[in-house]
């Protein structure tokens, strides 16, 4: 089972533009995401459709900072606080005492 609540697809699709995704051309609801220095991703949802938990996972695997996160779902619900990183992936912020990398 998947760790992600479902989700409508704007909001998954605005979390992707906050990480760095950008629509490179769009044709109905298929939009091609690009991202430098990864393959594009083909975003075809409409904006009010209901994404799942699995459907969510697969579009992290695509998606997500090459980084081992383990809350990409933090972008997705606001209740968790992701830092960017200089590459532009996503990490959890250190824990008190230690210093950013």
């Amino acid at each position: 089972m998947s760790q992600w609540p479902s989700t409508k697809a704007t909001r998954v699709l605005s979390a992707l533009h906050r990480i760095g995704w950008q629509i490179k051309r769009q044709s109905g609801s298929h939009r091609t995401l690009s991202r430098q220095g990864w393959p594009d991703f083909i975003f075809a949802f409409h904006d009010r459709e209901e994404i799942g938990p699995r459907m969510l996972a697969r579009i992290a695997k695509h998606t997500r900072s090459r980084q081992k996160t383990s809350r990409w779902s933090g972008v997705v619900t606001p209740n968790h606080q992701l830092q960017r990183t200089r590459s532009g992936g996503l990490r959890p912020p250190a824990p008190a005492g230690q210093p950013q990398r």
